[in-house]
């Protein structure tokens, strides 16, 4: 359940102690934007810094006429949230707006506090800083478009919202060892799970079994050993398994191991409905396992030496077939394996695309670490006209790798789709294209949500020109299958200058998305230290002659997941 806040707002007509607003025009996202005109939509709220000239412009024509006490930046959620609230006339939000403003928020925020009352002078409503609450935790409060600060001092993280009740999300951190954590609110707020069991070390993936029951995880251990835990309580602790509590895929002494992900394969028709898939590479040999009891056992594949790369990811589709992506370390392209039978045998290898790097590159904004070319995937499970399409999408450079000079690369983002099960693919851009060689965008990963719209963030150096030398997240969507890209949105509220120290951003976030919304996982530099974040992204629906299900209440068209239960109407 949610926090309530309940707030006594006071709206006075005349007189008031209010003072005039200050409006720091330097503080805002987008200087196209006259921030201070945003007075004579509402009541002032920092919040409004974030708003862009793209986000002002789903406002109606005559918003200044609607004299409701609610600040632009709130009215902008709602219209994005709600997008058939209406754009004519005097009477567009609910009376409710204001309630839902208060209880989401809190109340005006200014600069540290948060104030209660506004009064109205007869042209607009101005917010009484004479009645401040106590200074506040910006970062405790789920704001739009904004993030929080999950836990300090740590990288690499993952994160995975429970199938059926998107109230339960776990996550998991690098932060001297593997560091988990479960929210019961939607990722509001969170608790610190107890330590897994043993000397873990890293590289957190997680996922959940089908009736969202249990929870999962694996992690690298001191050894660089691969270990999977189940959790039987939505993240609250990780010794569900019999036995010891958790389950060895590598042995004793194997070493050399990295940098594994996981996949549960939730589709309800699937044949393999429940199956755990992993990846993970053994001294740069592409390694597999699958198991078919909730985790408490596996079976390894082992390709003969073959194939040869560092770092992986596994989706399935429908019908239960496999899916598993890797970037080549030595003839510089992107591969997948396919098995249509659960995982026992495989395919031969398929080519995706050619890279212009191999393995990673050095550029401004992360030349000790280095980015990373490696590929997040996932399929279009609506009931949808996308329904099966295959997306995979990856860091590379816009021309041959310079190994030692980062100033000399460029990063981009490719994306690319598939319907006929990877056989052959088309490409395209989730970003501009037209400042490639003055923009770095790197560290991508990639969602499809349930209403078969694609999101992928990615971290893009623009705020950091002509030196490239730090980074804002960022978040593009597509609603036609990955062909065309909306502009891509700034997620973080303040930048992450150049991180330094040799891990840097660590090599990869993370983001899932329920009916609900997304929640996006990310290393952040802004203190500066770096540390992981959580951000929200509101869910957009795909237009109506894109998504269409098999479920119909007379002339209404219903939105289904892949479970199909109905997510919207």
């Amino acid at each position: 359940m949610r926090t309530v806040v309940t707030l006594a707002i006071l709206i006075l007509f005349g007189v008031s102690k209010s003072e005039a607003q200050i409006v720091d025009q330097s503080l805002g996202v987008d200087q196209r934007v006259n921030y201070e005109s945003l007075l004579d939509i509402g009541p002032w709220d920092d919040r409004n810094y974030m708003l862009t000239a793209e986000d002002l412009a789903v406002l109606a024509d005559n918003e200044h006429e609607l004299i409701l006490a609610t600040p632009a930046f709130y009215r902008v959620m709602i219209r994005k949230e709600f997008p058939d609230t209406p754009r004519t006339g005097g009477l567009q939000y609910p009376r409710s707006t204001l309630n839902s403003f208060l209880q989401r928020y809190g109340g005006y925020k200014i600069g540290d506090r948060l104030y209660e009352k506004v009064s109205w002078d007869g042209q607009r409503y101005n917010v009484m800083l004479d009645d401040a609450q106590a200074p506040i935790d910006f970062f405790n409060t789920r704001i739009f478009m904004g993030e929080q600060q999950l836990i300090n001092s740590a990288a690499e993280s993952a994160i995975a919202i429970n199938p059926v009740n998107p109230d339960l999300v776990v996550a998991g951190v690098n932060k001297s060892g593997q560091t988990q954590f479960y929210s019961s609110d939607g990722g509001e707020t969170w608790n610190q799970s107890a330590p897994l069991l043993g000397s873990e070390c890293c590289d957190p993936t997680l996922g959940w079994s089908f009736d969202g029951s249990k929870a999962y995880v694996a992690t690298l251990d001191g050894g660089n050993n691969i270990w999977f835990y189940r959790s039987g309580d939505f993240g609250a602790s990780w010794d569900d398994l019999p036995g010891i509590g958790r389950v060895s895929l590598t042995g004793p002494g194997a070493g050399l191991n990295d940098k594994e992900f996981l996949h549960v394969d939730i589709y309800p028709d699937s044949p393999g409905l429940d199956n755990i898939y992993l990846c993970w590479h053994e001294v740069n040999i592409q390694q597999f396992a699958v198991s078919s009891d909730f985790g408490e056992s596996f079976d390894q594949i082992s390709f003969g030496g073959v194939p040869i790369g560092i770092g992986c990811d596994i989706t399935t589709d429908s019908d239960g077939n496999v899916y598993f992506f890797w970037g080549a370390n030595g003839p510089r392209d992107i591969q997948m394996l396919r098995s249509t039978d659960q995982g026992a045998s495989f395919d031969p290898p398929i080519k995706v695309a050619d890279t212009q790097a191999s393995f990673d590159f050095p550029i401004p904004s992360m030349e000790s670490r280095r980015a990373w070319i490696y590929v997040a995937a996932d399929v279009d499970l609506t009931r949808g006209l996308y329904h099966n399409r295959l997306y995979a999408t990856w860091t590379d450079t816009t021309a041959p790798d310079n190994d030692f000079d980062p100033d000399l690369n460029h990063a981009v983002i490719t994306f690319a789709y598939s319907d006929d099960r990877g056989d052959s693919w088309n490409f395209s851009t989730p970003h501009e294209l037209d400042d490639v060689n003055e923009v770095d965008r790197w560290n991508q990963w990639m969602k499809v949500d349930k209403y078969g719209t694609v999101h992928v963030v990615f971290y893009d150096t623009r705020e950091f020109l002509p030196d490239r030398d730090g980074v804002d997240l960022y978040h593009s969507q597509s609603t036609d299958g990955g062909v065309t890209w909306s502009a891509p949105n700034r997620i973080t509220t303040q930048s992450s200058p150049n991180a330094a120290g040799s891990f840097e951003f660590g090599d990869y976030n993370g983001i899932d998305f329920s009916a609900d919304g997304g929640l996006t996982i990310f290393s952040d530099n802004r203190n500066p230290s770096v540390d992981v974040y959580v951000a929200y992204q509101p869910t957009v629906l795909p237009p109506d002659d894109i998504f269409f299900s098999d479920f119909e209440l007379g002339d209404s068209i219903i939105f289904t997941d892949s479970f199909g239960n109905v997510v919207a109407q």
